[in-house]
């Protein structure tokens, strides 16, 4: 009976002291949004309609434009992928 009594105080204490823990006053973190690709330029994807190229989109990463692009052949569309650059 006292072990439980002693448990019990322990786990009320423990979650009284970890819900005041986790308040604080600092402003939260702020992640850096300009990763790697930022310097390597960016992506176009172009679709090809008649008898010219027309762009489908702009991607900030190559994996990106090469899953837009995958995506077009498959739906039956001639698609390149060209790098921007002086972004």
């Amino acid at each position: 009976m006292t072990r439980k009594l002693i448990l019990a105080a322990l786990i009320a204490a423990g979650t009284a002291g970890g819900l005041t823990a986790t308040a604080s006053a600092q402003p939260p973190v702020a992640f850096d949004r300009h990763d790697h690709d930022h310097d390597r330029g960016r992506f176009r994807v172009l679709v090809r309609h008649r008898l010219h190229w027309d762009v489908h989109g702009t991607y900030r990463d190559r994996d990106d434009a090469q899953r837009a692009a995958r995506r077009l052949e498959r739906q039956g569309f001639d698609a390149r992928i060209e790098r921007v650059r002086g972004w």
